[in-house]
């Protein structure tokens, strides 16, 4: 129903919103999740209480700013309407406040509310998508109104501190908030870098090709982006659990740590072969063929979203430590990275080049603060099994990533039972006890399946 021009203008608008976002949060939901279960003071409600404050009043004016900066830059454009300001502003001041509220329920353990709120919100902003478009508008608006539902019901369904409580001053001396926002002001400068390197390509796009050039790249982006799921629900858990055994027993902390992000890494490195695989059968399956280009980016894309991933699972020996300046450092170098792939690639090569650049990009964050985190806080990771891991999901890629039939649903479902038994052999590489575990469940089950009654 909508055009490659109406997606680009959408994508446009949400990599506007991701970037203030990340200026207004200012990396107070990191302080608030380290600072809640400290053994020390701050911690606790007095932590709250402040970050929530912190994020409200910072959040408001971004919003209203980013709003108007959309409708004077954007005045008189044919490609991307002015008006959409508006729905820029609310898609500010709504993701600030999301970030805050799902930090809050991770500090609360409320896991189930959460992927409650995950369904919920999938559900309603499909269908106000499709209602939109078909019945209303066929233009950008059928995809930001979606993405502003998205934030706007987990804030409904998994709640904010009481607005009286917040109204009241904050609790904690300035000496003592100025030590809490220090604490993940990194994010001031990486958190910019990310959207650099996550979404500057579309604008780099929107120069060299137009803005069908980013609507057809956006379409391959977002089935590619399915891996960051994964990365969400990983870091739900991460930091806040990895900071809680960190102030427990910190010499134990380095085994039990280094062996479950072992089995992360590898859990995400399937998760990458699968979009990977899958991902341009899907496009080709399911897009217009106006879109059909986007299936060549998926898998490098893809690749972005797992380094992504890991470079956020390496972050646990600079947060342990309180030592984010370094992560600052080298988004700040990813970002220069990026910039320079994206000046050489995107010009001859358009989406290709973009795609390229992001997974490189992500590699190199990666890579650096993985190296910087094990000099602060060294993890026990099991290399040798990781490096045979990451073997056989490259030489699984090399074949699977092609489509193996001319019909789309067909290659996948070929593709399927080769995928299972890749993700098998991966299983017993990483986690042989794990494996042993599975294998008895499912040999006790099918045991007890075929058992009389009594």
């Amino acid at each position: 129903l909508l055009t490659p021009s109406a997606y680009g203008a959408a994508s446009l608008v949400g990599t506007a919103t991701s970037l203030v976002s990340v200026f207004a949060l200012a990396g107070i939901d990191m302080s608030y999740a380290r600072a809640y279960y400290s053994s020390g003071p701050p911690s606790g409600e007095a932590v709250e209480h402040f970050c929530w404050r912190i994020a409200i009043f910072t959040a408001a004016p971004a919003a209203v700013l980013a709003g108007l900066a959309w409708w004077f830059v954007n005045k008189g454009s044919v490609e991307l309407d002015q008006h959409l300001a508006i729905l820029l502003a609310l898609g500010v001041f709504l993701t600030v406040i999301n970030m805050m509220s799902q930090t809050r329920a991770r500090l609360e353990g409320k896991y189930r509310a959460m992927a409650r709120a995950v369904v919920v919100t999938g559900l309603v902003g499909a269908a106000a998508g499709v209602g939109i478009a078909a019945l209303w508008r066929r233009d950008a608006v059928a995809l930001i109104i979606p993405v502003l539902l998205a934030n706007l019901i987990p804030i409904l369904m998994l709640g904010i501190p009481p607005v009286s409580e917040l109204a009241t001053p904050s609790r904690l001396g300035r000496k003592e908030g100025m030590t809490l926002m220090k604490i993940g002001l990194a994010g001031v400068v990486t958190a910019p870098m990310y959207w650099l390197l996550s979404s500057s390509d579309r604008w780099f796009l929107q120069l060299f090709h137009g803005a069908d050039s980013v609507g057809v790249y956006s379409l391959g982006y977002n089935f590619a982006f399915l891996g960051v799921m994964v990365n969400t629900a990983v870091m739900t858990v991460w930091l806040p659990e990895a900071a809680r055994e960190y102030e427990e027993d910190p010499e134990m902390a380095r085994v039990i740590l280094g062996r479950l992000m072992s089995r992360l890494v590898a859990g995400m490195a399937l998760v990458w072969l699968a979009v990977a695989s899958a991902g341009g059968d899907v496009v080709r399956w399911l897009a217009n063929s106006r879109f059909h280009a986007a299936a060549d980016v998926v898998p490098f894309i893809a690749g972005g979203v797992f380094f992504y991933g890991v470079s956020q699972l390496a972050l646990y020996g600079l947060l342990l430590v309180k030592q984010l300046k370094w992560a600052a450092v080298w988004w700040f170098a990813g970002g220069l990275v990026c910039v320079a792939l994206n000046l050489a690639l995107v010009p001859r090569l358009g989406g290709i080049g973009a795609a390229i650049t992001q997974s490189i990009s992500f590699a190199f964050v990666a890579f650096a603060i993985l190296t910087t985190s094990q000099i602060k806080y060294r993890l026990e990771l099991t290399w040798l099994r990781l490096a045979a891991v990451m073997a056989i999901v490259l030489g699984a890629a090399l074949v699977m990533v092609p489509p193996w039939s001319s019909i789309p649903p067909l290659s996948i479902v070929i593709k399927f039972p080769v995928g299972v038994a890749v993700s098998a052999l991966v299983a017993w590489v990483i986690a042989p006890d794990w494996w042993r575990r599975g294998v008895e469940l499912v040999r006790l089950r099918t045991f007890d399946w075929r058992l009389p009654p009594g």
